[in-house]
């Protein structure tokens, strides 16, 4: 049955359901089915999300005329309502939106918003990779329901600093939660919202402003990630070394230090014939077999990457770099799911805090640390073979140090 979620905090619950406001979930019905978007308390209930239906894409163009209208007017509400509480200077985070306006708005809004979704069910076709976007969703939408943990005095001590100035200042005036855009980029790299804390730009020198809600952060990320898919596109054994020594030791014969090595890869990959030799091109060339990716996986223009994925107006320049980040991204972030399903399941209020690029950064408490075997292990196996994981452990985001054991398993 078709409802509308009243607000997306985990501590704010509320349906819009059959001409009624539920604010209690265990009053809610069982039949639950479809909705526009998820809120955390949906977390175990098997409920279908519209707005995953357009992959990104824009809703307007979707719409009929009536229904744009529609959804103009009671925007337009919103928005007055949004600025009217900013004006008066209300934190949303700490209170629940449903409290602050008008019922007969919400059901109004509601209604609409039930117009929209069942129209979208109805009309666009279900994605193939909707399951994927579902649980992806599910554990963005969880992150973003837990505020980040700031050290505001820290942050203002930076506001005089020549470089870091600005960014205290945007760190002052942001939501103080990250909400991803899962469809933000066209390789599928999560981007952050606007306005909310920019934990995917965030300066080195500031990391140390932010601090776990529980006790310690541990952040594991993999060593050589996108070197390391390459190799799996390939079927080739993944190297137990450092991947760029493993290129110095077994590709490179005209360079000396693993910097070099990492410098004329990534130049390769990324397309820059003047950052790196001919030769060096050459030998690269003849040990990721380009030609022969490009051949499986792209197609008169178009990426279909191993996922699913496709990706279309890309040059035969820009392929190889482009099938290697989207394959990249959607490995941590399916990775990512293994760990957060570990910790809903076994922990006792440890979390994910933070997908950063190809790392995963885990807000632990003291009684789970004997969960960091598991997780360590389940971070490093992909379907591409074991990739090493290096872990650190902080009392603060800037404060992460690495740790000097791996968990292996052969």
């Amino acid at each position: 049955m078709l409802f509308q979620t009243l607000d997306d905090k985990d501590d704010c619950v509320g349906i819009y359901y059959q001409n009624q406001l539920l604010f209690d979930a265990e009053a809610f019905p069982a039949d639950l089915g479809f909705t526009w978007k998820y809120a955390p308390y949906l977390r175990d209930k098997n409920i279908e999300y519209a707005s995953l239906y357009l992959e990104g894409s824009p809703l307007s163009p979707v719409l009929p005329e009536y229904l744009q209208d529609d959804w103009e007017d009671i925007s337009k509400k919103l928005t007055a309502f949004k600025r009217s509480l900013s004006i008066a200077q209300v934190d949303m985070l700490q209170n629940c939106f449903f409290d602050l306006v008008p019922q007969r708005f919400l059901v109004e809004f509601c209604e609409i918003k039930n117009k929209i979704t069942q129209y979208v069910l109805d009309k666009v076709e279900k994605p193939r990779r909707y399951n994927f976007y579902q649980h992806t969703a599910m554990m963005l939408g969880d992150i973003a329901a837990r505020p980040v943990a700031i050290d505001y005095r820290k942050v203002k001590s930076y506001l005089g600093h020549p470089k870091l100035g600005g960014y205290a200042r945007a760190l002052l005036s942001c939501k103080p939660c990250v909400e991803y855009n899962q469809f933000g980029t066209k390789t599928g790299r999560l981007t952050t919202k606007k306005g909310c804390f920019p934990i995917l730009t965030l300066s080195k020198d500031l990391r140390g402003v932010v601090s776990p809600q529980n006790d310690f952060f541990v952040e594991l990320d993999f060593n050589g990630a996108e070197v390391r898919t390459l190799l799996g596109l390939l079927n080739s054994p993944q190297p137990e070394s450092d991947v760029h020594e493993f290129h110095l030791e077994n590709i490179f014969t005209t360079l000396s230090t693993r910097a070099e090595a990492k410098v004329a890869f990534f130049a390769w990959l990324y397309g820059s014939a003047s950052a790196t030799s001919l030769r060096e091109n050459k030998s690269l060339e003849l040990f990721y077999k380009k030609d022969q990716l490009l051949e499986t996986y792209w197609h008169e223009g178009t990426i279909t990457t191993p996922y699913g994925k496709k990706i279309k107006d890309v040059s035969r320049h820009h392929a190889l770099n482009y099938l290697i980040q989207s394959t990249s991204a959607e490995l941590a972030i399916k990775q990512a799911l293994k760990l957060d399903h570990l910790l809903r399941s076994k922990g006792t209020g440890s979390h994910l805090a933070f997908i950063i690029h190809d790392a995963v950064v885990l807000d632990m408490k003291h009684e789970d640390v004997g969960l960091l075997p598991a997780l360590i292990y389940l971070m490093g196996s992909t379907n591409y073979g074991h990739y090493p994981v290096n872990t650190k452990v902080g009392l603060t985001l800037g404060g992460l140090e690495k740790k000097e054991y791996e968990i292996w398993t052969r």
